[in-house]
């Protein structure tokens, strides 16, 4: 009897440890993006026109304000954009759109996109704007999608 407790014992162990070890794996297995909106025009108050945010977004000024020039959406740190890592060949994305705050007029819309190409270096942080004067940085490549080494800034301007 007191061998089938030990028996038991070191089963339930065992299985606990199998738990907490796919709990972690599963935590782990999502990309992690760093992002800021940042207000470079001299002249104009922006503002978020996307209300609620995208899946996976967190962090951003809610409900969405006016951000004076020089400044940025969060106003201080860094937002998120976090999702389950993609499969191969697919991707996730979150739009976001800004304008001016007076009358909502010099749209860009920022798409932050996660994708997995496969090989070496699978996962692919692509960030894009629909308008020139509305700057993003250049991809970052990442063998686990974390790209939280630094805050990628998308600059806004009227």
């Amino acid at each position: 009897m007191n061998r089938l407790v030990k028996v038991l014992a070191l089963a339930a162990a065992t299985f606990g440890g199998a738990f907490l070890t796919t709990a972690a794996q599963a935590s782990a297995a999502n990309f992690n993006v760093s992002f800021a909106i940042h207000n470079n025009d001299a002249t104009y108050n922006m503002i978020r026109q996307t209300d609620p945010l995208p899946s996976g977004v967190t962090g951003l000024i809610k409900p969405p304000t006016a951000i004076s020039p020089g400044n940025s959406d969060p106003a201080s740190s860094f937002a998120t954009f976090s999702l389950p890592l993609p499969s191969l060949h697919a991707s996730e994305q979150a739009p976001l759109v800004y304008s001016k705050d007076t009358d909502s007029t010099d749209f860009c819309t920022f798409t932050i996109q996660v994708k997995n190409v496969g090989g070496a270096l699978p996962y692919v942080l692509h960030i894009s704007s629909d308008q020139s004067r509305c700057t993003v940085p250049a991809d970052q490549y990442s063998t686990t999608g974390q790209f939280t080494s630094s805050t990628s800034f998308l600059v806004w301007k009227a």
